[in-house]
């Protein structure tokens, strides 16, 4: 009996195609990326839990100092110089320790080169921390991100990089329209003629909101110990720019300009923000009655302006949320508070930060205007939004 092979129905072997082939590497890299973001994930999360419990740490000795000596601590000597790895002991943050120690090595960020930021403040009553988080969202193109503060119980946060623009128009000065649409963008002059309701409800539009008093001043606290925001190089030495403020009109985002009046200001993180200090004013959500502001006069009758080292009166507003770092004022390019003060005054004011082009010394990036209500709007008025 003879066996019969069908050779169409053999066994054999078939290589794979090379769209196939092309297929199972496409799906193995993905899946390699896809674990190296997740693992990424997972080392910034673990770098922030460290960050948050150092801070912690830090916080607390600072208050043990408190509680010893009554005061905080002075920044570390010279000015400018980091905390991390100094002592905190009764001599201060300092290279080596005294007898009292509070922490004998303070902590440094988990990332090389990132450090925490303390700022003693109001005669050093108070103090604040700066510090970076990684896991935040991250910031859309033309935003920056903002090192949280535990002052102004911040964490970081993403905000415009340049005042708002309206969408699709280079002509920022057009009678208010709800049909605008606001976006961060180096080109076109800011988007003004807009009150303070109006500007929380366009941020509100794009999923965001307007900047807090909180998290201006934590832009602050950090761009102000940042040597390279000094004119002279040095925190403390010349000024800290003021921006547009010597010119006769609103700039785009496009002329950086030089000296006191360099429109950017640098923070720890190595991004840059616009126009914080001059160019046009900008609505903070803050608002506060005509007799609870601050007043530099024993008995103030009207408005006026007032230098931040001349205030008798913080009114309902504690220091650290008005004065400058070491008794600074608008010599050092912090600007000037322009307030009321009047017992009788009830009437509700909004805060406009920052100063405009024409304002000269006035202006600068604690410059404050109290006496608009949250309805005024002017062709130099802005604003800016925070996710």
């Amino acid at each position: 009996m003879f066996l019969v092979l069908n050779k169409k129905s053999s066994y054999s072997l078939t290589a794979f195609t090379l769209i196939e082939l092309l297929v199972v590497i496409a799906i193995i890299a993905l899946l390699s990326t896809l674990s190296v973001v997740a693992l990424n994930n997972a080392r910034a999360k673990a770098r922030d839990a460290r960050r948050l419990s150092d801070i912690k740490q830090i916080s607390t000795a600072l208050e043990l100092y408190y509680s010893s000596n009554g005061i905080y601590p002075d920044l570390p000597s010279p000015t400018g110089t980091t905390i991390t790895n100094l002592c905190l002991s009764e001599l201060g943050i300092t290279s080596t320790c005294g007898v009292d120690i509070y922490m004998k090595k303070i902590p440094s960020d988990p990332l090389k080169d990132a450090h925490y930021f303390y700022t003693p403040l109001a005669s050093n009553l108070s103090f604040s921390l700066s510090y970076d988080e990684e896991t935040i969202t991250d910031c859309p193109a033309n935003w920056v991100r903002v090192p949280g503060n535990t002052l102004y119980n911040t964490h970081s946060f993403c905000v415009m990089k340049y005042e708002a623009k309206i969408k699709g128009n280079d002509n920022g000065a057009q009678v208010y329209s709800s049909i605008y649409e606001p976006e961060s963008r180096s080109s076109g002059t800011p988007w003004v003629n807009i009150s303070q309701t109006n500007a929380k409800l366009e941020c509100e539009s794009i999923g965001a909101h307007l900047i807090t008093e909180d998290e201006w001043l934590s832009i602050v606290r950090n761009l102000e110990l940042q040597a390279s925001n000094w004119t002279g190089g040095v925190i403390g030495s010349g000024q800290i720019p003021r921006g547009n403020s010597s010119g006769s009109a609103a700039l785009d985002g496009t002329n950086e300009l030089t000296g006191v009046n360099k429109r950017t200001h640098t923070l720890s993180n190595g991004e840059v923000i616009w126009d914080l200090a001059g160019n046009v004013y900008d609505w903070t959500d803050a608002t506060i009655l005509g007799k609870d502001q601050p007043t530099g006069s024993s008995t103030p009758v009207g408005f006026g302006w007032f230098e931040y080292s001349g205030l008798l009166n913080y009114g309902s507003l504690a220091p650290e949320r008005l004065l400058p770092i070491n008794n600074y004022n608008y010599i050092q390019g912090y600007g000037r508070i322009y307030s009321s003060g009047v017992s009788t005054n009830t009437t509700n004011y909004a805060f406009l930060r920052g100063g405009r082009w024409s304002g000269g010394a006035y202006a600068g990036v604690l410059a404050l205007i109290l006496n608009n209500g949250p309805g005024y709007s002017n062709t130099n008025v802005g604003f800016r939004c925070v996710r």
